[in-house]
């Protein structure tokens, strides 16, 4: 079956060329939804100065979250917004092993991000999973615990409460709507105690989710909690 299915899609592709979702150029084979030149054009989180500044200021101030980092910056590429969408809202699924593998060559030589204990995405709540078929952030784990080679727990943090979008709040808002809203799941309490924890997500925005979400481990005995993302806000 699987093979007919492979006969069918090469089919269709040559007969139909796939085009990039960004610049729409076609495709060429093993590029899915965006090509390599758009992927390595996107604009990105450099290590100046005036970034690292912006970054330390928006999440780091209350040492909630220890250290974080992210590959693209969101708002100013709508390149990468699309890129964010497709995965979230629009099934494509394998954008988010290109964001891990982005994040984990980001990463790799960060002697704290990439050499924690546990790696763990930011859930999203039961109902909307099943809307979507799958959690990006968790898919984006996955594939940055292949690289890096650190124990991925998909489970540990839960989503008790079903929040509005974010989206539809300013910062303060995004704060209220999200507090409360994790915990860690019971067959991990006392699995984190003393233990350095890397948080994943899709994008980092205000900060908000990455803190709630950091907050819970720390009251649960985590030592040192961290965050990486595929894009951020700054």
């Amino acid at each position: 079956m699987d093979i007919l299915v492979g006969i069918v899609e090469a089919f269709v592709n040559f007969v139909y060329p796939p085009t990039c979702m960004t610049c729409w150029r076609d495709l060429r084979r093993g590029e899915f939804f965006i090509c390599t030149k758009c992927w390595d054009s996107f604009e990105r989180v450099s290590r100046t100065e005036t970034i690292i500044q912006a970054i330390e200021r928006k999440f780091l101030i209350d040492e909630t979250v220890d250290k974080i980092d992210a590959v693209f910056l969101f708002e100013q590429d709508p390149r990468v917004r699309a890129a964010v969408h497709l995965l979230k809202y629009g099934g494509a699924e394998r954008i988010a092993d290109k964001f891990g593998l982005f994040i984990a060559k980001k990463i790799v030589d960060d002697t704290k991000l990439s050499m924690c204990d546990i790696l763990a995405p930011v859930p999203l709540h039961p109902a909307r999973k099943r809307e979507r078929g799958y959690n990006q952030s968790e898919l984006i784990a996955e594939r940055l615990s292949n690289e890096l080679q650190v124990r991925h727990e998909p489970d540990l943090l839960r989503r008790v409460r079903h929040t509005q979008s974010q989206t539809m709040f300013d910062a303060e808002g995004r704060k209220r709507n999200i507090a409360g809203a994790f915990s860690i799941a019971d067959r991990f309490l006392g699995e984190v105690k003393g233990k350095k924890i890397l948080l994943v997500d899709d994008v980092i925005t205000t900060g908000s989710t990455i803190k709630e979400c950091a907050g819970v481990l720390r009251v649960n005995g985590a030592s040192e909690v961290y965050g990486a993302a595929a894009a951020v806000t700054i």
